[in-house]
């Protein structure tokens, strides 16, 4: 598949984030990582890489990325959109030719529809939300939009995380910065973006 020079840069950019978001959660969760090893010695043995075929049997794995990409959007406005004619939603008229934004984090985010949502617990993908993807098949959760115009780099972004995720897990305990407890996940909000205000050098051990 061919990126065109718009949209392949924006997708690298925002993959990139998902996995700093992702590596800095796994650390300020050794007990979410501790378990997250386990499953990936357990189902492909210990030293086995991950490969993109192995995600499927992985689903604590798949539950770590999702809840990443649903407390940590990097696009939480999603892409802008425009209606071409007049429209009625919700009882509120659109005008044609509307910048049209949806708030994806708060669906994602919603007291009313998730319980806890402060809350980095991957569990919840494996009980409530276990039928829940990122594909967008419940409204509550779209990383990646929905529909004909949602984001294509799901197809590419998805296996990267946990491939990158998986093996990083796989071969090192992830600890906080030399000094610190954790890694500080104060966030930074560009015009569409969510990212992490201040990057950490974090401590990579080599597993025994």
């Amino acid at each position: 598949m061919f990126l065109g020079q718009d949209l392949a840069p924006s997708a690298i950019e925002t993959t990139l984030w998902s996995i700093e978001w992702g590596v800095a959660e796994l650390v300020n969760h050794p007990e979410i990582q501790r378990k997250l090893r386990q499953e990936l010695d357990t189902v492909l043995g210990p030293g086995v890489p991950v490969t993109e075929p192995d995600l499927q049997k992985l689903p604590y794995l798949q539950a770590v990325i999702k809840e990443t990409l649903r407390l940590r959007m990097a696009i939480p406005l999603l892409v802008p959109h425009m209606n071409l004619h007049d429209a009625k939603l919700g009882g509120y008229d659109i005008p044609a030719e509307s910048k049209i934004l949806v708030n994806a984090w708060w669906l994602a985010n919603n007291p009313a529809h998730w319980k806890n949502p402060e809350e980095f617990r991957p569990e919840r993908f494996l009980e409530d939300e276990a039928k829940v993807e990122a594909n967008g098949n419940d409204f509550r959760y779209l990383p990646f939009g929905v529909g004909r115009r949602s984001c294509p780099g799901i197809i590419l972004a998805l296996p990267i995380l946990g491939i990158t995720l998986g093996s990083l897990v796989q071969s090192f305990e992830l600890l906080p910065p030399p000094g610190a407890n954790k890694v500080d996940t104060t966030e930074k909000g560009g015009q569409f973006s969510l990212h992490i205000l201040k990057h950490s050098t974090i401590v990579c051990k080599p597993r025994a």
